[in-house]
């Protein structure tokens, strides 16, 4: 069968393709950039079957580790994401009753987030699927590869930090 051509469009020759294909393939931010979606995607999937989004883990965890409390301001800032966007987070893990909302004895237009016992219960209970999601992910690299990627997810992490809170 004779190959069909478009005489209307300048089409791209199968070389352009290669070189631009070869030249993608050595940007080693995006092979990063393609794993954390790919990363992000495997959590929404296997997140969902523990009725919690991968958001909402987030914003418990980030909770947690201050201590139990933040200000939204101070959470919306901890996960680069709008007040808004916090605001309906924090609604929904009011709901099912893992934080509350206290308001300032000092100033009652200041409103503190807290972890109530349920939600730190809630967080307990699921590390341990976090660390077996972790190992299904991690075990095709021995322990020192292990250390070696976390320490540098760790760098990197603080650089984008960095970055976003000058975009900010």
């Amino acid at each position: 069968m004779p190959e069909k051509k478009n005489t209307n469009r300048n089409w791209p020759v199968p070389e352009e393709f290669k070189k631009v294909s070869e030249q993608i393939g050595e940007l080693n931010f995006w092979l990063c950039a393609c794993f954390a979606d790919t990363l992000n995607r495997y959590l929404e999937i296997t997140m969902k079957k523990d009725d919690i989004s991968p958001l909402h883990h987030l914003a418990m965890r980030h909770l947690v580790r201050a201590g139990g409390s933040l200000t939204p301001t101070q959470l919306s800032e901890a996960m680069f994401r709008s007040k808004h966007s916090v605001t309906k987070i924090m609604d929904n893990l009011e709901k099912e009753g893992f934080i509350i909302r206290d308001f300032s004895s000092q100033d009652r237009r200041v409103t503190v987030i807290q972890v109530t016992e349920l939600g730190l219960e809630y967080v307990r209970k699921n590390q341990h699927k976090g660390e077996i999601r972790a190992k299904q992910v991690m075990d095709c690299l021995n322990e020192t590869d292990q250390k070696t990627l976390t320490s540098l997810t760790g760098k990197l992490s603080d650089r984008m930090t960095d970055i976003l809170d000058e975009l900010t």
